[in-house]
């Protein structure tokens, strides 16, 4: 979300500088990543004097409320509590996922984002969702009013949509080439094990490599790797912890494909990180993933690791490969680029300004 954050306000202030944009956060750390936001004729940042845990929920409205600006938007599922009737609340929601796997999050953690989502979802006029999948969810979990929800795509890192390769390049070691690729929290829902049951049964001819982009330190984790240790596989599956995005656009740029059978994503990501690299994506055939991959994907069930061999072992047609990479490049570039998800953003708040 941070991310989603960034890339979105930076390129508004890009495309459409004639509007004037406030930034409230609890606190502000230069960085690399943020360094563009400290330029004082693009933005305003207003941060509490005092530390408060709880100026997001309570103490922002104050400060919102004195601003009086034509829209707040509250980029991650949130609206403060007391902000005035009169100025005009959007709310993002990127997914549901705490109330269809709620056992992936602690008790207080759960219970918190559903009072302060679903309070948000009923107090803000207008809501976007970056996907149908999780405009649905918003709908049949929450009984929101279809017409108050706008889709609205999201777009991936800027560094992903240059399609000249990237000259950083990722130290693999040598016999780590022409491999699949994974790239995600090890996590149970984003399907892992099922990768590496169907590389069991892959025909030997197509056992490339297969790195894995993304961290994990729990049970599901150890099921990993001991299937791993049971199956010989130590040789061929490399794991990397952290990477800059700049270094990812490489490992992007050398892969066979991206495999990402998940179960349940707002959106997806490392699904059109991919295609923007003319690389073709395994994904499911459930959730956002379909909308996410359009015509560069193969969908597949996510339980069954014995369609995900198959879709490995389709992608080795020459013909099929070459039209999933290009096709699904032109679907990206057309639906998802940064100018594009901008665009559609920006007409939105003069919409909503009319109303």
């Amino acid at each position: 979300m941070g991310n989603y954050s960034r890339s979105l306000v930076r390129h508004l202030q890009l495309l459409h500088p004639e509007h004037e944009y406030h930034l409230f956060t609890p606190k502000a750390i230069h960085s690399k990543e943020t360094d563009y936001f400290f330029n004082k004729d693009k933005f305003t940042i207003h941060i509490p004097s005092s530390k408060n845990p709880l100026w997001r929920t309570f103490g922002m409205a104050k400060a919102v409320n004195n601003l009086n600006p034509d829209i707040f938007h509250g980029l991650s599922h949130e609206i403060p509590f007391g902000i005035e009737k009169h100025i005009k609340t959007v709310v993002t929601f990127h997914d549901l996922i705490y109330e269809i796997y709620p056992h992936q999050f602690g008790w207080w953690d759960r219970n918190m984002y559903r009072l302060k989502y679903r309070s948000a979802s009923y107090r803000t006029q207008f809501i976007t969702a970056v996907s149908e999948s999780t405009k649905r969810d918003l709908v049949n979990l929450y009984q929101i009013l279809p017409d108050k929800i706008q889709v609205l795509y999201q777009s991936c890192g800027d560094a992903f949509q240059h399609i000249e390769s990237c000259q950083s390049k990722y130290p693999l070691p040598e016999h780590i080439q022409d491999y699949y690729l994974y790239v995600g929290s090890i996590i149970e829902r984003k399907g892992l094990l099922t990768i590496i049951k169907a590389y069991v049964q892959l025909p030997e001819k197509y056992k490339k490599p297969f790195v894995v982009v993304g961290k994990g330190n729990n049970a599901y984790f150890d099921l990993i790797m001991d299937t791993i240790r049971l199956n010989k596989l130590e040789d061929f599956i490399y794991f990397i912890n952290d990477i800059s995005n700049h270094d990812l656009v490489h490992l992007y740029d050398n892969a066979f494909c991206l495999i990402y059978p998940s179960v349940y994503e707002g959106f997806g990501i490392p699904v059109i990180e991919a295609l923007f690299r003319k690389k073709p994506v395994i994904t499911s055939d459930i959730s956002s993933l379909p909308e996410a991959g359009g015509p560069g994907a193969i969908l597949i069930n996510p339980h069954d690791s014995e369609t995900l061999q198959q879709a490995i072992a389709q992608l080795h047609e020459s013909n099929t490969y070459q039209q999933l990479a290009n096709n699904g490049y032109l679907y990206v570039k057309n639906r998802f680029s940064a100018e594009v998800t901008t665009e559609a953003l920006n007409n939105y708040y003069l919409k909503i300004t009319r109303k």
